[in-house]
């Protein structure tokens, strides 16, 4: 009986042995895996960095530009007003005869 429990035991242990072949060709695939995809992520990582700091300096060209832009607007504005206001005293002044 004993020999019999002895080769039952060693034919479960050859046995799981040969199992673990597969097993390990897949963990190994998925560790493979695991890194392509933390290689995926730190690029993708650094391409969001890249776009996120040109995004912030566009951003700040466009704030610039509206600034000279509202700069601009206010100054015609005051200029059409002193013209406005010249015309407005043309037409009250009244002929010397």
């Amino acid at each position: 009986m004993a020999k019999t429990c002895s080769i039952v035991a060693l034919l479960v242990m050859t046995a799981g042995c040969t199992d673990l072949k597969p097993m390990e060709a897949r963990i190994a695939d998925l560790e493979g895996q695991v890194n392509k995809l933390r290689s995926d992520l730190a690029i993708l990582s650094s391409n969001a960095t890249a776009a996120n700091a040109a995004t912030a300096a566009s951003a700040a060209a466009a704030s610039i530009t509206a600034k000279e832009a509202l700069s601009t607007a206010e100054s015609n504005t005051a200029a059409i007003d002193a013209v406005n206001a010249k015309i407005d005293q043309m037409f009250k002044r009244r002929p010397s005869n």
